[in-house]
């Protein structure tokens, strides 16, 4: 019950962001959203690894932290793959499912940002999920991150391209 509630307080506050935006008369850009995919390599421990995927929609909203800090909001689908090890039925174990997350960008040179993320699950490996990583961007409109990512049970690396619209 208590997972329940936490889980209805934290998707409230992040899903009520564009609505405070909005309410402030910021308005949605097109130009500001995106969307993306990738490739991830995971790690259950005590199951072993797996390949899998993910894909990425996402808004950058026009306003920044301390004049350098983006705030961006997304929400994507990861399939881990199957892992190495057989369950105790014989089959391979694997996660999927769909996320948001809050993700918070600092520019470190004109291309290259530092990333953060933190976001909840909703499939397979619910839970919070907590992310760090880099991206870099071949111009305004195309770019490439690579960031790892730790669930409540499944760790992985992820890299992603993704493309403005």
């Amino acid at each position: 019950m208590k997972k329940m509630v936490g889980l209805v307080l934290f998707a409230a506050s992040i899903l009520s962001a564009p609505v405070v935006a909005q309410a402030e008369g910021l308005k949605l850009d097109a130009k500001r959203f995106y969307l993306g995919g990738g490739l991830n390599f995971n790690n259950l421990p005590g199951v072993g690894s797996s390949r899998g995927f993910q894909f990425i929609g996402g808004y950058e909203f026009g306003f920044k932290l301390n004049e350098d800090i983006s705030t961006s909001l997304e929400l994507g689908y990861m399939d881990s793959g199957d892992f190495d090890r057989l369950n105790n039925t014989g089959d391979a174990d694997k996660a999927s499912g769909v996320w948001v997350a809050a993700v918070e960008s600092v520019p470190l040179t004109s291309k290259t940002d530092m990333l953060a993320r933190i976001g909840y699950d909703f499939g397979d490996d619910d839970g919070f999920l907590l992310g760090a990583g880099m991206q870099y961007k071949f111009d305004t409109k195309v770019a490439l991150r690579m960031e790892y990512v730790t669930r409540e049970h499944v760790n992985g690396l992820q890299v992603n391209v993704l493309v403005k619209f």
